[in-house]
């Protein structure tokens, strides 16, 4: 099934927190992953919600410098692309 869509939301925070949402629409289903950086309880404060449902949270590498965090993404989505149109 073709991608609809993609969408990559960014919230950023001053106490440098932050959030970033990758979403991939297909007709009515979505693939989607999330990088957080937040207080949390049963996760790391910095934090990665695995694909394809944005579920479960693993420990993230990412820091907290907002180009390294938005480069890092951006190369992650780029691969993602690559798979979509290899596929």
């Amino acid at each position: 099934m073709d991608v609809d869509a993609v969408r990559l939301e960014l919230h950023w925070f001053t106490t440098d927190d932050y959030y970033v949402h990758y979403i991939e629409t297909r007709d009515t289903e979505y693939y989607q992953c999330r990088w957080d950086r937040h207080p949390k309880t049963d996760a790391p404060r910095s934090h990665f919600h695995l694909p394809p449902n944005a579920g479960t949270a693993i420990e993230s590498p990412l820091g907290t410098h907002a180009l390294e965090v938005l480069f890092t993404i951006l190369d992650w989505v780029s691969e993602r692309v690559s798979e979509l149109h290899e596929s």
